[in-house]
């Protein structure tokens, strides 16, 4: 029960934190409508592996808007806790052991032509839960944190339609109680650079 309300609360902060961000963007296409610039809006999703503590799965999503060189993020990530069982070479989970992540993240981020780097940082809370196998030991753990990452991708730098997609790798983590760093691929979808 208290995992459902904390489940509801992260989904409610990530909910307001998106709205703000879309207001934000909101007012500057108003405000860019006379120069008939698109603002640098994107969603991206990533998957690739973690360690630290423990290692395994690492799983997201992040809304970004770009104003300048400055870069605002709104992340979301999921750590699964996975071992490779010995006996058959496969990933296999030994604990029920994950972490839900919020962070909201202030960086830079440079494009040049089809390519973009970026690198930011911010504060995170995490929501870290392990049961045992057989559900004799359960531990939840609430941490605040500093969360970070650096990201390349790559885009079409010409076309007709600015609305597009883009990939790349993002290295990215979490200093905290329960700290990881992960490597990922990430694909994302939106306006990736400023179109006339």
């Amino acid at each position: 029960m208290k995992f459902a309300k904390n489940l509801y609360s992260i989904k409610s902060v990530v909910r307001v934190i998106s709205v703000i961000i879309l207001l934000i963007s909101g007012n500057n296409i108003i405000a860019q409508n006379d120069e008939q610039k698109i603002p640098i809006v994107y969603l991206e999703s990533f998957l690739g592996g973690y360690t630290g503590e423990n290692g395994g799965l690492l799983w997201g999503g992040e809304l970004n808007y770009q104003f300048s060189k400055n870069l605002l993020s709104l992340r979301y990530s999921k750590i699964n806790d996975i071992s490779v069982s010995s006996v058959v070479l496969i990933p296999v989970s030994n604990t029920n052991a994950f972490a839900d992540e919020i962070a909201v993240l202030y960086g830079r981020r440079k494009i040049n032509d089809g390519h973009s780097l970026s690198i930011s940082l911010g504060p995170s809370f995490t929501i870290y839960a392990s049961n045992s196998l057989n559900d004799l030991e359960r531990e939840r753990i609430r941490a605040f944190g500093a969360a970070f990452e650096t990201n390349i991708k790559w885009f079409k730098k010409q076309k007709r339609n600015p609305f597009g997609f883009s990939y790349g790798i993002k290295l990215s983590g979490n200093v905290s109680k329960n700290y990881y760093f992960g490597l990922s691929f990430m694909l994302g979808i939106g306006w990736h650079k400023l179109y006339n």
